[in-house]
């Protein structure tokens, strides 16, 4: 038995006819005569009816006939992948990412990425939002992913930003502390209480502008590190401010060890993450190729 088999059957079955299939399929009608009898031969079992009314299935060719049906489905993923394991794309793949996405949907959209195109080799590093728009506009890497905030983020000659998904930013605190149960926080109300700043150039602005018009937060500590960073508030030694897209992805939140309450001036924004590269590069069709894969990453958190 083989696919071209199948199609002579689904045709007969289809028209009712081996007249009218054998001029559909452009073969003789003894030719597709005899390619049935094979078949039955092959298997032992008769799968058309020839009457003066037309050629039916047989009792046994209907219920058998789903399951060539599904065997046509078959071939067509069949060759489909076989298209597309010829037409694997190769070469390599920089990405400069900030660390908010490197620690959420990156690792996932690489892996597919990789496990989809073993032969691109993909590097990447982590690096500030002004760094990546340099390294991007200089050409050190092909894709950055960072946020924009304002049009100044924008302004990148001769590249091509496509956005992926916004998210909020919220304080979080320590599930037993009083300040889980108000519905909104200012950094004035927070302002006694011990904080743990997330060390990145936004938030370390943003706070220092607070101060400065406001006097000194009670600054615990300032990291990088956001598991150092969730751990210490999940122990009740501070609260702090993220975007929550990083606070969702946590186990600290999904276990209930840390609560979340929204944040005010200067951190009631949206953050809008999305992707940078230059205008007509030469690797457009892999940069295309991963902008997909995020794309569909992005479309599971909304």
């Amino acid at each position: 038995m083989n696919f071209i088999q199948l199609h002579h059957i689904k045709t007969i079955h289809e028209t009712g006819s081996i007249t009218k299939a054998a001029h559909i399929l452009h073969i003789t009608q003894s030719a597709l005569s005899q390619s049935i009898l094979n078949l039955e031969t092959e298997l032992n079992i008769q799968l058309f009816k020839r009457q003066k009314s037309g050629t039916t299935l047989t009792e046994q060719g209907h219920q058998i006939f789903p399951i060539m049906m599904d065997l046509i489905d078959q071939e067509s993923l069949l060759y489909d992948k076989i298209q597309s394991l010829n037409a694997e794309m190769e070469g390599s793949l920089s990405i400069a990412t900030i660390p908010s996405l490197f620690m959420t949907i990156v690792p996932s959209v690489l892996s597919s990425f990789k496990k989809d195109n073993p032969n691109i080799d993909v590097q990447i590093i982590e690096a500030e939002n002004n760094e990546i728009k340099q390294l991007v506009s200089s050409g050190e890497v092909d894709i950055g992913l960072y946020t924009i905030l304002n049009e100044d983020d924008l302004d990148v000659t001769g590249a091509q930003y496509t956005p992926l998904f916004s998210s909020a930013f919220t304080a979080i605190v320590p599930k037993d502390s009083k300040l889980a149960y108000l519905k909104n926080l200012s950094l004035e109300d927070i302002k006694a209480f011990p904080f743990i700043l997330y060390d990145r150039n936004f938030y370390k602005k943003n706070i220092q502008k607070f101060e400065a018009a406001n006097g000194p937060i009670n600054l615990l500590f300032s990291t990088d590190n956001v598991g150092v960073l969730f751990n210490s508030v999940a122990e009740g030694l501070g609260i702090s401010i993220l975007s929550d897209l990083m606070v969702q992805n946590t186990p600290f939140y999904q276990r209930s060890m840390i609560k979340t309450v929204p944040i005010g001036a200067p951190f009631n924004q949206m953050i809008e993450f999305g992707v940078l590269h230059m205008k007509h590069s030469d690797k457009e069709k892999l940069i295309g190729e991963f902008k997909n894969y995020l794309a569909e990453a992005a479309d599971k958190l909304v």
